[in-house]
């Protein structure tokens, strides 16, 4: 969800400074955030929907499975799970994947490549890429994170 800081038009609605703004596209929201016309409001843990957190993680296993095996070895490296050079890259995703649900997925652990097909896979779309770290609250927002 995302906070208007300065007046903002959306649909026909006019949205003060402070008052909630819900229903922006991934790309009016991109807009918005770079032009520093909304915030991103972050919720509180455990208040996500379970449909927000089914997306997620169907988001984050098609990443998994687009990501070449250096980068799977160094997610993996970057989040403390142990894997072997002999296991296949499907063995690898299932094994992400399944630490994952049970620690959460940690984004920032993501190369610039995969954080943003990960992106791509909730729905946003980019004509021009931005900063990594506007990427990841991005991600964050969607998924209803801090």
């Amino acid at each position: 969800m995302y906070r208007a800081i300065w007046r903002v038009k959306h649909n026909h609605t006019i949205y003060e400074p402070g008052e909630t703004i819900t229903g922006l596209s991934a790309d009016a929201a991109k807009e918005l955030l770079q032009l520093k016309a909304i915030e991103i409001i972050p919720t509180a843990p455990g208040v996500e929907s379970k449909e927000q957190e089914a997306d997620g993680m169907a988001a984050f296993k098609a990443t998994l499975h687009a990501m070449k095996r250096t980068e799977l070895f160094s997610y993996a490296k970057k989040v403390g799970v142990d894997v072997d050079q002999k296991m296949k890259n499907a063995e690898i995703c299932d094994i992400l994947f399944d630490d994952a649900q049970k620690n959460g997925v940690d984004i920032e652990a993501f190369d610039d490549h995969s954080l943003v097909f990960f992106a791509e896979k909730l729905g946003y779309h980019f004509e021009e890429l931005p900063e990594r770290q506007q990427v990841i609250e991005m991600i964050d927002a969607r998924l209803g994170h801090e």
